[in-house]
C-alpha cells in the first residue's frame, strides 16, 4: 500500500490492525528494516522509545567505510559487504553520501609499512571491483594507490617525517548528515505504507500460545497504554535488545557493550581528505566535516566507564596520533557517544552485525533481532533480517530492492529556518524542540545552536503544534539540559543497564 511519504504519528493506525511485522527501534537499523519490509509488500509498524535516531545512531564519525579495516583479519566477506554497502548508499542517497579521500602516512617496512599496505590496497581494489557500476562519475570510487614520502609530506605538511616511507591513499565515503539519511529511510517506509511512531516505548513483548504476537507499549507523550499486534517482531533496539528479549521471557547472556566516542572539534585541522594516525596500537582518523572536523573513534567498556566517559583518554590518544595538531579540551565543541556491541574489552569491537532467529536459537517463534555493528552495514543487515521474516511468515514477497531504489527525501531540507522547522514538525514527527534542533535541522549537531536560531525554531514549531509561551519555555529548557557538562548530548531517558 502506497501512502504519503510524510512521517506522521497516528497511534490509531498503529494499534488498529494486525501488522505483518513490528520493528522495535527507530535508529538506522530499524529504519532500514522498516523500509525494506514495507517495500516488499509487508504491513509494517515501527515504534521508537525516544526520537528517531537519538541513540547510538547519533554517534557517528560521518564516514561510510568500504571495509579496508577488515583485511588485517583476512575477513574478506566483511570487506566485500563494506564496499557493496558503500556503493549502495552512494547510489540511493547521492545528495548526502559522497566520496571522501583518505590518507594514511606509513612508517618503516613492517606490518604497518609501505609494502604491506600496498598489498592490502591492491586486494581491496580487486575484491570491490564492479561494486560501483552505474554510479555517476562524481560518485565513483577511484583506485587506491601508495604515495611516496614526498607526496605525503606535500599533502599533510605537519606530520612526523621521521621514518616516513610513504602513504596509503584510498577513497571511502562521507555522509553529510547521518540524521537526514535516517529520515530518508523513514520517509520511504512511510510512503510504502509503514505506520511509524516515535516516543512509544515497548514495555513487554506479547505472547500467545508460545509465540510472540506483538508488543505492549506506552505512549511517552500522553501516557496511554498501547497494544501493537503483529505476526512477527524484529528487535532493532541496539543496546536495548537484551532488555526487549527479556520481556518475552528469553534468558540470554548479556551482550557486552562498549561506549563509543567521537569528538567534534571547532577547528578544521584537515581540509579535503581524512587523515589517519596511529594511536595506542590502532588507527584514529581525523575527518573534515563542514567547517570543523571529527576525531575518533574511542572505545571503553560500558560497564566500567572512566570518570569522564573516556574523553581525556581519547584526547591523549589523538595527540599521540596527530601530535602536530595540538588538540586541547576546549577545542571540543561536541562529544558523540553511543553504545555498540563488543566482546567485553575496548579492543573487542564486534566486527559484523548478526541476525538472530529466536525460533531456531531459543524456541520462541515470532521474534528475531538484529545486532548492530556499523552504520554502514544497516541496509545489508536489514535485508538479511527481512529475508528471515519473509521465510518465517511463509509469504511470497517482492525481492529486496533497497540497494538500488533511490531515497528521494534523503537530503537536507530547503527553505528558511522557520519553513524547515515547520516541515520538521508537520512532516517528520519532530514532537519536541530537541527533535528538530538535534536531528532534523542540523543546528545542534556540531555543538549548542545559536540562541536566535533556537528561538526561531521554537516559535515556528509553536505555530505548527499549538504551543503556548509556557510550553516554549519548557522546550527550550529541555534542549539546554540535553547538552551535558562533558559536551555530550542525551535527552531520551535512561541508559541501558551496565554490562560486565
Amino acid at each position: 500500500m502506497l501512502s504519503s511519504p510524510e512521517v506522521q504519528r497516528d497511534l490509531g493506525r498503529l494499534t488498529g490492525r494486525e501488522h505483518d511485522l513490528l520493528v522495535v527501534g527507530g535508529g538506522i537499523y530499524g529504519a532500514a528494516a522498516a523500509w525494506d519490509a514495507s517495500q516488499r509488500g509487508l504491513a509494517v509498524a515501527l515504534v521508537e522509545a525516544g526520537d528517531f535516531g537519538s541513540g547510538t545512531s547519533w554517534n557517528s564519525l560521518k564516514t561510510i567505510h568500504g571495509g579496508l579495516r577488515h583485511l588485517p583479519r583476512a575477513d574478506l566477506s566483511s570487506l566485500r559487504e563494506g564496499s557493496r554497502e558503500r556503493a549502495a548508499l552512494l547510489r540511493i542517497a547521492p545528495e548526502l553520501v559522497r566520496p571522501l579521500p583518505f590518507l594514511l602516512p606509513l612508517y618503516g617496512h613492517g606490518l604497518h609499512g609501505r609494502e604491506a599496505m600496498a598489498a592490502a590496497l591492491l586486494a581491496a581494489d580487486l575484491l570491490s571491483a564492479g561494486g560501483g557500476d552505474g554510479l555517476p562519475p562524481s560518485h565513483r570510487i577511484p583506485r587506491s594507490r601508495v604515495l611516496s614520502a614526498q607526496e605525503v609530506r606535500a599533502r599533510a605538511p605537519g606530520i612526523d617525517a621521521a621514518r616516513l616511507t610513504g602513504g596509503a591513499s584510498w577513497t571511502d565515503a562521507q555522509v553529510e548528515s547521518s540524521e537526514r539519511l535516517l529520515m530518508g529511510f523513514l520517509h520511504a517506509a512511510a510512503g510504502a505504507g509503514a505506520a511509524l511512531a516515535s516516543r512509544v516505548e515497548t514495555t513487554e513483548l506479547r505472547r500467545r500460545h508460545g509465540r510472540v504476537v506483538g508488543a505492549l507499549a506506552r505512549d511517552r507523550e500522553g501516557g496511554e497504554a498501547l497494544e501493537v499486534r503483529s505476526r512477527m517482531v524484529l528487535s532493532a533496539g541496539g543496546p536495548w535488545n537484551d532488555r526487549i528479549a527479556a520481556s518475552a521471557g528469553i534468558a540470554m547472556r548479556p551482550t557486552p557493550l562498549l561506549s563509543a566516542l567521537n569528538l567534534v572539534l571547532r577547528r578544521r585541522l584537515v581540509d579535503v581528505e581524512a587523515l589517519g594516525g596511529r594511536g595506542d596500537g590502532r588507527y584514529l582518523f581525523m575527518v573534515p566535516w563542514r567547517d570543523r572536523c571529527i576525531v575518533g573513534t574511542g572505545y571503553e567498556p560500558a560497564g566500567s566507564p572512566s570518570a569522564d566517559g573516556g574523553i581525556e583518554a581519547l584526547l591523549a590518544e589523538a595527540n599521540r596520533a596527530f601530535p602536530w595538531a595540538g588538540i586541547e579540551r576546549n577545542d571540543v565543541s561536541l562529544v558523540h557517544r553511543g553504545f555498540v556491541p563488543g566482546h567485553g574489552g575496548a579492543a573487542g569491537l564486534l566486527a559484523r552485525g548478526r541476525v538472530v532467529d529466536h525460533e531456531a536459537e531459543g524456541g520462541l517463534p515470532g521474534l528475531c533481532s538484529v545486532r548492530s555493528a556499523k552504520y554502514t552495514a544497516a541496509r545489508a543487515s536489514a535485508e538479511a533480517a527481512i529475508d528471515l521474516v519473509v521465510r518465517r511468515l511463509g509469504r511470497r514477497s517482492a525481492p529486496c530492492r533497497t540497494a538500488t531504489t533511490p531515497l528521494p527525501r534523503a537530503r537536507t531540507l530547503a527553505g528558511t529556518l522557520e519553513e524547515r522547522a515547520r516541515i520538521a514538525a508537520r512532516e517528520e514527527m519532530a514532537l519536541h524542540l530537541t527533535d528538530a534542533v538535534l536531528r532534523r535541522l542540523d543546528l545542534g549537531t556540531a555543538g549548542a545552536a545559536a540562541r536566535d536560531d533556537v528561538n526561531a525554531v521554537a516559535l515556528a514549531m509553536a505555530t505548527e503544534l499549538g504551543w503556548d509561551a509556557a510550553r516554549i519555555e519548557r522546550e527550550q529548557a529541555a534542549l539546554g539540559a540535553a547538552y551535558r557538562p562533558d559536551g555530550s548530548v542525551r535527552d531520551d531517558g535512561p541508559l541501558p543497564p551496565a554490562t560486565k
